[in-house]
């Protein structure tokens, strides 16, 4: 955490104050659950720029990850909104699987090769072939 000093405490108490009433206004004022209006955030966020975000949440005692959310310009993810409203959970069809068949080439030191092609779902089965043609080079 970095400390600001004391003169550049002072500095944003003094830059911070008119800021502050408003935010107390908006409290005495708000109703349950109500946000804190932008235009006071856009104020906080501009002196967390230059004071840094923790300074600045603790005189307005704001919500410190908001802050340092917006300060940082990192996007919330949208809420889930429940029943009514946009769903919060949409089902995607499947979609048909793809079968990939594989080919496998192996070349020992003398120069012998093995090519295999193997089916979707099957690689696990290569493995004792592959052993196979190791141990069984001259």
């Amino acid at each position: 955490m970095n400390a600001i000093t004391r003169e550049r405490h002072e500095e944003l108490r003094s830059r911070i104050e008119p800021l502050l009433q408003q935010v107390e206004n908006w409290r005495k004022a708000k109703g349950k659950n109500e946000k804190m209006p932008e235009p006071l955030w856009k104020e906080a966020i501009g002196l967390a720029k230059v004071y840094g975000v923790s300074p600045v949440q603790r005189i307005l005692r704001i919500d410190y990850r908001g802050l340092e959310r917006r300060a940082l310009g990192i996007l919330k993810p949208a809420a889930k909104v429940g029943p009514v409203g946009r769903p919060s959970f949409i089902e995607l069809p499947s979609l048909p699987a793809r079968r990939v068949d594989h080919l496998v080439e192996l070349e020992d030191g003398t120069g012998r090769k093995l090519s295999l092609k193997i089916a979707a779902g099957h690689l696990a089965e290569v493995l004792p072939v592959v052993q196979s043609f190791w141990s069984s080079g001259v």
